[in-house]
């Protein structure tokens, strides 16, 4: 029987898993000078992993309150240990805002003090959540707060019976409760459906729909709005437009989403235009207006839950519907952005998957 070689594989060297890690390391010696650096931590402080070992670390990092965590240990010889309490540092990396719990730990080698470890670990993401939590509280706090306080406002008139002597009083304080009972309404729904999106419980009814029809749908409930504001909405919907491959009633709410937005921010006798083009598979939707656009730097940022504009005019509303319009059209496989510039309107565009057809080259999984 033959002898079969074994080749034994020598595990990776302390220093070489360090230096992968995505934990930020960073080790001095005694002198508080730099020992070794890993690409994370030295990507998180903007500084050369090669050139930084040797140098002391106040000269390379420049944040006083960690260098003071490593030199309260370094100047006790490894009895007093700051790390007991992390500490949170916000660093700006590459221009985005970044949060990293800062740990410090003295480092011994067979009973004897041979310096400090320092370790950096990304929390930005807990950051961004909390800071989302106190949004969301924030926002909807005041969202709950001003329909609420109308309608406990209109009930206390019609039990006190105030103001008698007119009998359209009654039915004006009706209207008003219910307007924003409904308002009420609509934003607890909007939660919901966010709700079900993000976590996949939304079922997808798909079918297929002409645009023309789905955009009538749309602008309907619209029209009183539209009227109030003489504003004058145009349409561009070819004929031969193919039909869109979709959940209708979710598609349509996209497009009374946009054009409620776009009628908000609208000055009076102003202009909304709503398009459609057919590109590969794909169907191209567009809403125009001529308000008062959308700075740059949001242009992203609208897309995020509880986002709204600042130094726009406060017209209600959570900042939660073109969040939910980008849950749908992505579970859809679009995508959707805007084109704006401040004081020249704003361009909403999303995409729609066509409807399959088996005697034509369009992909037969539209959604993929």
């Amino acid at each position: 029987m033959d002898r079969q070689t074994i080749n034994t594989v020598s595990p990776p060297s302390a220093e070489a898993v360090l230096a992968s890690l995505a934990t930020g390391v960073i080790i001095t010696d005694t002198f508080a000078r730099i020992t070794f650096i890993n690409r994370a931590a030295a990507a998180a402080f903007g500084v050369d992993s090669k050139s930084a070992p040797g140098l002391p670390f106040g000269e390379i990092i420049g944040h006083e309150q960690v260098k003071k965590m490593i030199l309260e240990i370094t100047g006790s010889a490894g009895d007093r240990c700051s790390g007991e309490t992390p500490l949170t540092l916000n660093i700006t990396v590459n221009g985005n805002e970044q949060y990293f719990k800062v740990e410090v730990a003295p480092v011994f080698e067979g009973g004897v003090f041979t310096g400090v470890a320092c370790l950096l670990s990304d929390i930005t993401h807990y950051k961004r959540v909390d800071r989302l939590k106190t949004q969301f509280v924030a926002t909807i706090s005041h969202e709950f707060r001003n329909p609420l306080t109308s309608i406990v406002m209109a009930t206390d008139l019609l039990l006190d019976g105030a103001r008698r002597e007119n009998p359209e009083e009654p039915r004006m304080l009706l209207s008003a409760i219910r307007e924003d009972g409904q308002r009420l309404k609509r934003l607890v729904d909007n939660l919901l459906e966010l709700s079900r999106l993000e976590e996949g419980q939304i079922k997808m009814e798909m079918e297929s729909v002409e645009v023309a029809e789905m955009v009538s749908l749309a602008i309907g409930p619209l029209q009183l709005q539209l009227k109030e504001k003489n504003i004058t909405l145009t349409e561009d919907i070819p004929e031969n437009l193919p039909e869109v491959f979709v959940d209708a009633t979710k598609a349509t709410w996209i497009l009374t989403n946009l054009v409620g937005n776009a009628i908000r921010y609208t000055p009076r006798g102003g202009e909304i235009a709503i398009a459609a083009t057919h590109r590969k598979n794909k169907v191209y939707i567009s809403v125009t207006d001529s308000g008062a656009g959308i700075p740059e730097n949001y242009h992203e940022k609208i897309f995020e839950k509880f986002t709204q504009v600042k130094g726009r005019a406060n017209v209600g509303g959570a900042g939660l519907g073109l969040a939910i319009a980008k849950e749908i059209v992505e579970a859809h496989g679009g995508r959707i952005w805007v084109e704006s510039r401040v004081n020249e309107g704003a361009c909403f565009t999303f995409t729609l998957p066509i409807k399959p057809k088996e005697d034509n080259n369009y992909e037969q999984n539209s959604l993929g």
